[in-house]
């Protein structure tokens, strides 16, 4: 993908971010899944755990990095919409390692990074915010560098890692959100916070854009939306749909010794 391309693509995906409805996220695992999304979808993302599953491998960077850069660059050549990845803590301790990866990232194709505070060594744990935070000082460096306004989604994890009671963790995550957006995040994403009235608060709390994970107890779009919410990602729940949809359609043709549907047109 030449750069200017690569520019427009990263325009529209920010222009996304800014519409009163939300930008939902089905997200995909392999060019396969972002061909059949982006059909009727105007942007796709991956989702670091079911690429992971996908793979054999377990989530938390297990993947290794040129796998998941091979990857990128297949899905970019897949669809004509924009394309954010999933990059874990960054594939990196260190700010300049999470830039080395980020602009690996971006050289394949991609215009948005989900980079996360909540994975170090391996282990889930926070990072001290100011850690964090150079890692996307860097990384915004490195995509400047390229001349592409890459969307940083600063994921933070707080309620997924329990850090505290309901409100002790809201307030943790605005504290990161206003430490991520001064050193260049364009969006924060919040993974566990699924209470309508807290996200609403969180809302109000940040001046970035928020991206709510869909998970049990979250509340329906139309409210994230009434709250002011910007992005809404499915995460790995398509992934363990269609592996279940297909462990029962194998389960049936195992036990009826038919092809049934398999055989019909498009199926």
């Amino acid at each position: 993908m030449d750069t200017k391309t690569q520019q427009q693509h990263a325009e529209t995906f920010h222009a996304l971010h800014r519409n009163t409805d939300p930008l939902v996220l089905f997200n995909a695992w392999d060019a396969a899944t972002a061909r059949a999304i982006a059909k009727s979808s105007p942007a796709i993302a991956t989702s670091s755990g079911a690429v992971a599953a996908a793979l054999g491998y377990a989530d938390g960077e297990n993947v290794p990095l040129d796998i998941v850069t091979g990857l990128v660059s297949r899905i970019t050549a897949s669809v004509s919409v924009p394309v954010s990845i999933d990059l874990e803590a960054g594939y990196g301790h260190t700010a300049d390692a999470a830039a080395a990866s980020a602009a690996r990232i971006l050289q394949a194709g991609a215009v948005g990074i989900n980079i996360e505070d909540g994975l170090s060594g391996g282990k889930r744990q926070l990072v001290g915010p100011e850690q964090h935070a150079a890692k996307i000082k860097a990384v915004r460096d490195a995509a400047q560098a390229r001349g592409i306004r890459l969307f940083i989604n600063a994921r933070t994890d707080p309620f997924l890692l329990k850090f505290g009671s309901p409100d002790q963790c809201l307030d943790e995550a605005a504290r990161r959100a206003k430490v991520y957006a001064e050193a260049g995040a364009d969006g924060i994403f919040v993974p566990g916070l699924t209470d309508l009235a807290l996200i609403a608060k969180f809302v109000q709390l940040t001046p970035l854009p928020v991206n709510i994970m869909v998970t049990q107890g979250v509340p329906a779009i139309a409210d994230l939306t009434r709250v002011g919410v910007r992005r809404v990602s499915l995460g790995p729940w398509p992934m363990m749909a269609a592996m279940r949809i297909v462990g029962e359609a194998a389960a049936g043709v195992a036990t009826s010794r038919q092809y049934g549907t398999f055989l019909q047109p498009n199926a």
